[in-house]
């Protein structure tokens, strides 16, 4: 008689979890795809060039989107000094801002923020081992001249701009001054932390996380007269470029992603090991020490971190995946636009600005995506099955093909398998008075059932799934796996 059984998919990968105690909708391996918080594993997006090549040489060295414009840093031809650039308009040109040739040629940091008493106040801070500067609305480029120079990390903490220093310095302006530096009369200051900073990360409670090569620290009060630097994790430090905020900061260790969880007594955190899954592609590839940039996608509640080698990893409340893109990944940054559209960019070592999450392909090229699921044995580990058919919830929004290959008893070469076969399917329907007219199809279901023959025998099988297109995103939530019980198996 045949039986069925549904396996929601979910959960990331694992390279932890004995395979025979994996749960079945985990992932072996995983690339470009990602764990939306609603569950099942989605296609990446793609993205998109923003102008052309940014004038210079060298790779990007800093972006950011602010008052709806996008701005460039690259290294001037010659070397030894950078330019800022604003994109135009019409997304044809970058152009100078300020007299151009005026910052140093490192990797910029920026902030936005607002340290006056006007909403007009709103402005965004760069720094790039030179001294600071200040980028208003209406696009007015201002070097801080009496900051100090050298600084690599910023951020607007308190009415204060605070910078770090690599060294182990700490300093920050005069409260509701970032052009003030004047520690007798205007409340600046410098602190100590000790050894070499790696990072500086706005957290919850107006608190101030500071990033060190071997331990965290936390900066409280909100002035010179009560600032207090206190060691929250020592001993296990952050590593530079991969501290975020997502509602709890996120930053990369030693053995790989870690977050910092605040505990019931005010002002205090405890480091949780929330890349704990993934821990072996840090201990095999040193990904910790690889790491060259960090972003976050408050859409998608993700933490992103990329690597020299062109991987990086997501990682969202319902697991981690890994991404490889074509174009290597040098800077980041996270802005929105006035409208509240979640912008994110990076910048590569070719010195091209893009735009993630924007288009089907990665900027022309068809995305290419593979995923292994965790096997089943349907909780019967010592019994034989015959399988018959599986059918995947695929939801997306056009045609697209998917390539799918069951296999069977924990990859043994003993057993056989069917060859790979493909699932077509067009999606994209909408709900009466829910979706736009003209943006879905019509008369075909937003939920594709779709059916795949996985005739063989085996007490676990599992699938490895393969697409490689310019179509949208596709989600993939689970099977209904059809299967007739057989024997135990024999010694």
């Amino acid at each position: 008689m045949t039986q069925s059984a549904y396996i929601p998919l979910g959960g990331g990968l694992d390279l932890v979890t004995p395979p025979r105690q994996l749960q079945p909708g985990a992932a072996l391996s995983c690339i470009n795809y990602e764990c939306p918080v609603t569950g099942g594993y989605r296609r990446i997006d793609g993205y998109a060039q923003l102008g052309p090549v940014v004038p210079g040489q060298g790779p990007v060295l800093g972006v950011a989107t602010f008052d709806d414009r996008h701005y460039a840093v690259r290294e001037d031809a010659g070397g030894g000094t950078a330019t800022l650039y604003r994109l135009s308009l019409d997304e044809t040109t970058w152009e100078v801002m300020g007299a151009g040739g005026e910052l140093a040629a490192g990797r910029h940091e920026f902030d936005e923020g607002n340290a006056y008493a006007t909403e007009s106040g709103k402005a965004l801070y760069g720094v790039g081992g030179g001294q600071p500067f200040e980028i208003k609305a209406d696009g007015t480029l201002t070097v801080l001249a009496n900051a100090p120079s050298g600084a690599t990390m910023i951020a607007l903490h308190h009415n204060h701009l605070f910078l770090g220093f690599a060294a182990g310095s700490l300093q920050f302006s005069n409260i509701g001054d970032p052009a003030g530096w004047d520690a007798s009369t205007g409340g600046a200051g410098e602190i100590g932390v000790g050894q070499q900073l790696n990072g500086i990360l706005k957290g919850v409670g107006g608190v101030l996380h500071v990033l060190c090569r071997d331990s965290v620290q936390t900066l409280r009060g909100t002035s010179a007269a009560d600032f207090l630097l206190e060691i929250t994790v020592p001993g296990a430090g952050a590593r530079a470029h991969s501290g975020q905020s997502l509602m709890m900061p996120y930053f990369v260790g030693e053995r790989g992603i870690t977050t910092l969880e605040a505990t019931q007594r005010y002002g205090d955190f405890s480091p949780l090991q929330a890349g704990r899954n993934v821990e072996p592609l840090f201990a095999a590839a040193g990904l910790a020490d690889r790491v060259v940039a960090s972003s976050v996608s408050r859409d998608k509640a993700q933490y992103r971190v990329f690597f020299d080698n062109g991987t990086g990893l997501y990682m969202s409340s319902s697991g981690i995946t890994q991404v490889q893109l074509p174009d290597q990944v040098a800077v980041t940054h996270a802005g929105e636009l006035a409208s509240g559209e979640e912008v994110l960019l990076f910048g590569d070592d070719q010195g091209s600005v893009f735009r993630l999450d924007q288009g089907q392909t990665f900027n022309g090229t068809p995305i290419r995506a593979f995923l292994t699921l965790a096997y089943t044995d349907l909780k019967s580990p010592s019994t034989r099955k015959r399988f018959r058919r599986a059918f995947f919830d695929v939801r997306a929004g056009s045609d697209a093909r998917i390539w799918i290959q069951p296999d069977f008893d924990y990859g043994d070469n003993q057993t056989g398998r069917p060859r790979r076969s493909p699932i077509d399917f067009m999606l994209g329907g909408g709900l009466w008075g829910v979706d736009n007219w003209g943006e879905f199809n019509w008369s075909v279901p937003t939920l594709g059932q779709e059916p795949l023959d996985v005739s063989g025998t085996g007490t676990s099988i599992n699938f490895a799934i393969f697409s490689e297109s310019d179509s949208p995103s596709h989600e993939l939530l689970g099977y209904d796996l059809q299967f007739d019980v057989r024997r135990n198996r024999r010694g």
